[in-house]
């Protein structure tokens, strides 16, 4: 699927969580850029919403995968 977002032509970001949960929000995780989280091994759906919703308008996210995790 990533590849295909690579070959579109369109500007994209990927978020990679591990495990998702559906634990309240806390605005505490962990990101790192075009790797997944070492031991990450869940996070909440709220969080991924709030992370993703914060990239929107953050223009070195285009073309990258943000991994995530608690």
């Amino acid at each position: 699927t990533e590849q295909t977002l690579r070959d579109s032509g369109l500007q994209w970001t990927v978020s990679r969580p591990p495990k998702l949960t559906d634990k309240p929000l806390t605005g505490r995780y962990r990101t790192a850029w075009n790797r997944n989280i070492r031991g990450g091994f869940s996070v909440s759906r709220a969080d991924v919403a709030h992370h993703m919703l914060a990239m929107v308008n953050q223009p070195d996210t285009i073309e990258q995968v943000v991994g995530i995790a608690n």
